[in-house]
């Protein structure tokens, strides 16, 4: 069901009627791109699966997946809905090192006014058809501007008296300043008993310099939105002991953010806000849906499998893939087809990630007859049968890896892709080449020794086990009952 911003006429979450339930409503909401609307959707449908009333305030592309996790759909307006569209093409996120963070600073400054509204609206109509309930936000961490705008004393929408209680979910590395490690994104290393005077240093003259713009930005849209609080409020002591980035504010608005990954994926930071606890990685989708058909293609991967792991006519399978966003095709799906081509020993299923796109004009070689090229797929079915994931390092298929048990190569140099090479490559399962562009032939040694080194798949299936121990679901569940 979806309730547009107008209506006030539909009925209640799941197309119930008005209900005695006394546990509050719940409002998911997350930022309008797959990275970020697929974990919601997932955490939302377990939620609903559990008897929660939930209503989630997202993209409009993302309609449909929604509501067939069971929850209401409620459009987010204006530029949250349509920066992908109408604010990227103009304005890149950063692809070089110092450049990443400050360029998503702005990007969330850019849609913070419109996400405020958004949650403003959405929060009138859930009161509008649920009088006398209590309501809850649950919030990706990138779509939490609008919280932290009334956290600060933005005006609360119509019928609150006070702020919802509000709980995050961090869906990509944490950014949080910290004397134990100064992350930027970047692929300077996590150094155990580091100099914490070098951190705090660092900090200070990025505050000034590297942050400088943003900080600007940031506080500029913050008066926009009529806040009448600074966003370094929100920091609370530890502003006192190091300069912060203006997202560390995104982590600390909320009552509670969980990060969604097992400590073992994660630098072990000491001064993490107080309200910051691992939420677990997140376990395999429910992708196979009843009129769910696979296609023809497909069928040499089941085949493939089907034979003796010891069979000589057994191919490993690599599955590579960048993502949604990131599409420079160059970057690693190209040279890694190029590298692996021909080769008797691989199967290689390359996922474009965009509906219809093809590499005819992008490929220097005729599609090898090793290689399946798909343009959308979902990643599930295909790893369940990799034997190694090539990617530039999306959070996404990041996690879907570790809950698969699925060792990778990585190489990426966008958004947080540096982050996340260095934190697989930290975790031990991961063969990360870093933010420089990579031949093929590198591609292929990487693989090779990922296939070779047994510590690397046996390493995987170890953070598996600890990410199934840790029941992400029930853990977030859990971690939102106890805000009831």
């Amino acid at each position: 069901m979806t309730i547009n911003m107008t209506d006030r006429d539909q009925l209640t979450p799941n197309g119930s009627s008005e209900t005695d339930s006394k546990d509050p409503v719940i409002l998911v909401q997350s930022f309008a791109a797959t990275g970020h609307a697929v974990p919601l959707t997932q955490i939302c449908q377990h939620l609903v699966s559990r008897g929660l009333d939930c209503y989630h305030l997202g993209g409009t592309d993302y309609r449909e997946m929604i509501e067939a996790s069971g929850a209401t759909f409620i459009p987010l307006s204006g530029f949250a809905d349509t920066w992908i569209r109408d604010w990227l093409p103009q304005h890149p996120l950063g692809s070089v090192d110092l450049d990443i963070i400050p360029s998503l600073v702005k990007l969330v400054a850019a849609t913070m006014p419109s996400t405020l509204e958004s949650l403003r609206r959405a929060l009138v109509l859930i009161r509008e058809k649920e009088p006398g309930r209590e309501v809850i936000i649950m919030s990706e961490t990138g779509c939490s501007g609008g919280i932290m705008a009334l956290r600060l004393g933005a005006p609360l929408p119509e019928g609150y008296s006070k702020m919802p209680k509000t709980i995050g979910i961090g869906i990509f590395p944490p950014l949080w300043a910290s004397v134990d490690h100064f992350d930027v994104w970047s692929d300077v290393p996590y150094v155990p008993n580091g100099n914490r005077q070098i951190n705090i240093l660092m900090a200070k003259l990025a505050r000034d310099g590297l942050y400088k713009e943003s900080w600007d930005i940031w506080n500029y849209v913050l008066e926009v939105c009529s806040t009448v609080e600074p966003s370094e409020s929100l920091l609370g002591d530890h502003a006192k002991v190091i300069d912060h980035c203006p997202w560390d504010a995104l982590y600390a608005c909320h009552d509670k953010i969980l990060q969604m990954c097992i400590p073992a994926l994660e630098y072990p930071i000491s001064d993490w806000p107080p309200n910051f606890a691992y939420g677990g990685t997140l376990p395999p989708k429910k992708w196979r849906t009843p009129d769910f058909e696979f296609p023809d293609w497909f069928e040499r991967v089941r085949e493939n499998s089907a034979r003796s792991a010891v069979s000589s006519n057994r191919r490993k399978i690599v599955a590579i893939a960048q993502g949604t966003l990131a599409l420079d095709w160059d970057n690693v799906l190209i040279p890694t087809i190029v590298g692996l081509a021909g080769r008797e020993d691989i199967l290689v299923v390359a996922i474009i990630c965009v509906k219809g796109a093809t590499l005819d004009d992008h490929l220097p070689i005729p599609v090898p007859d090793n290689v399946i090229i798909v343009d959308y797929f979902p990643y599930d079915p295909v790893i369940e049968h990799a034997d190694v994931f090539v990617s530039n390092g999306s959070f996404g298929v990041f996690s879907h890896c570790v809950a698969h048990g699925v060792p990778m190569v990585l190489s990426g140099h966008t958004e947080d892709k540096i982050a996340l090479g260095m934190r697989g490559e930290y975790a031990g399962f991961a063969c990360n080449l870093g933010k420089k562009q990579q031949t093929p032939e590198a591609f292929a040694k990487a693989v090779d020794t990922v296939l070779t080194d047994f510590r690397y798949t046996r390493r995987a299936m170890e953070l598996k086990a600890a990410a199934d121990k840790f029941d992400a679901l029930g853990t977030v569940e859990r971690e939102l009952r106890a805000l009831f």
